[in-house]
């Protein structure tokens, strides 16, 4: 007798919902546990190291941002398609993901090492720290293209239910990263000392070893069997046209809004000191540690809601939107609450002297903030992108943005207030993006041509 096939029908009790999200979240926080180490072992280096860290970062991120744009669009296309039951096109999906992705990444290495040392002089980067940062990205860079194709394979995974193999992933990818890190910048197991330049090898070459590990975890599932999935590697120009469709709004949106944080960091490093700018790079560190748990829900609600549009459920999603928030903003309050009463704990983790924790203390307080309310704009923004109308979430976000750039500009460049002031740039961000996401699935005209037509 042979066994019974895999359903792919989502469920939406709060345990599945749990289940579902948890393992994208310890997914997602591992990297991030060591981005936050990497940029301590960068601190011990210098303040310079750190505040360069920061924008170096937040560059790479900008490209990074593309990437999971279109791996959104493809997570949205393969739930719906595991909805409707149609097994066969949720690989054919991500096989034509995978083949644009990777001309994306090509392409963006190739400009990259052609104009980073001008951009970061035309950003205002000294010359010592262009030539260093410039450099550094000359490396990290290539890490794009292992990036990519492991953001797809791991939605391919999300898509099918199976989130629990992320963890695996991630824990062999952050771990080979993290011994790397600390190997190459200081120079130990009989490896050379590379300093700044060591946590770009490092990063690269665990991405590479988490593209491997996906491809091998994916290969050893044997869909073929166990989801009646039959991988096919035809390439048609309709698939491609629809996962580029899909795909560009949010790539741009998510490029845009990158972008702009980047220009926050450029801003950042005109108008405030090396350790201003190196309070901001613990800041980003923070909101990404913090973040893993809202996108980990943001995933699973475009996961879930894709799914259930698949089934023909979608009067079910406001439902299913308030009960994943509350789940989202009710775990991010424990954090945002220990961070509060303990903030030297995590200051305290860049090494770095002086006042830095005193003065990273009133930052801390108004990023911890924008936590929460991160928590309920990415569940409402990702239940837009689990409607397919992607270009909605673009002038979203287009607005989100718009409101940000003109905050950051006045308060940091004109008037030139404090650091923490600058950071409440996030409430604005996310508070639009959340109010225009809701205006949208509340009045809006979703509903009709919910059909994803690759004709």
């Amino acid at each position: 007798m042979s066994a019974p096939i895999t359903s792919l029908k989502a469920k939406t009790s709060v345990k599945s919902i749990i289940l579902l999200t948890l393992p994208i979240s310890m997914a997602k926080l591992i990297p991030e546990l060591n981005y936050l180490i990497n940029a301590a072992f960068l601190g011990h280096i210098g303040s310079k190291e750190l505040a360069l860290a920061g924008i170096t970062g937040v560059y790479y991120l900008i490209f990074s941002a593309i990437g999971y744009g279109l791996n959104n669009a493809l997570l949205s296309i393969m739930s719906r398609r595991a909805g409707e039951d149609h097994r066969n096109e949720i690989f054919s999906t991500l096989w034509h993901g995978l083949i644009l992705g990777v001309g994306l990444a090509i392409l963006f290495v190739g400009t990259t090492w052609l104009w980073v040392h001008p951009v970061m002089i035309f950003a205002g980067v000294e010359e010592g720290g262009a030539a260093m940062a410039g450099d550094f990205l000359n490396i990290r860079i290539t890490g794009l293209i292992f990036l990519y194709c492991l953001q797809m394979q791991n939605a391919f995974l999300i898509s099918l239910g199976q989130t629990r193999f992320l963890i695996i992933i991630a824990i062999i990818q952050s771990g080979i990263n993290l011994i790397l890190d600390y190997s190459l910048i200081f120079g130990h197991f009989g490896l050379p000392e590379l300093g700044f330049n060591g946590a770009a090898y490092a990063s690269v070459i665990s991405e590479l070893i988490g593209m491997l590990t996906v491809m091998v975890i994916i290969w050893m599932m044997d869909i073929r069997k166990k989801y009646d999935i039959v991988p096919t590697f035809n390439v048609t120009l309709r698939t491609i046209r629809l996962v580029f469709t899909q795909g560009f709004p949010l790539m741009s949106q998510l490029a845009i809004s990158t972008g702009a944080w980047w220009v926050f960091f450029i801003l950042v490093s005109r108008n405030y000191t090396y350790e201003e700018q190196a309070i901001s790079q613990t800041m980003r560190n923070l909101f990404g540690l913090g973040g893993v748990f809202s996108w980990a829900f943001g995933s699973s609600a475009n996961t879930i809601l894709s799914n259930l549009i698949g089934q023909g459920r979608q009067e079910e999603i406001f439902a299913i939107i308030r009960k994943m928030t509350l789940l989202s903003v009710g775990g991010m309050s424990i954090l945002v609450i220990l961070l509060n009463i303990f903030p030297e704990i995590f200051l305290g983790v860049f090494g770095q002297k002086g006042d830095f924790v005193a003065a990273g203390t009133y930052t801390l307080r108004i990023v911890s903030a924008a936590m929460i309310i991160l928590c309920v704009g990415v569940i409402w923004l990702n239940a837009v992108v689990a409607t397919g109308k992607t270009k909605v979430v673009f002038w979203i976000e287009f607005w989100g943005i718009t409101a940000y750039l003109v905050y950051v500009w006045v308060v940091i460049e004109i008037l030139q207030l404090s650091l923490e002031i600058a950071w409440m740039s996030e409430w604005i961000y996310w508070v639009v993006l959340y109010l225009l996401s809701y205006l949208y699935l509340k009045y809006g005209k979703w509903r009709h041509g919910l059909m994803y037509d690759a004709s």
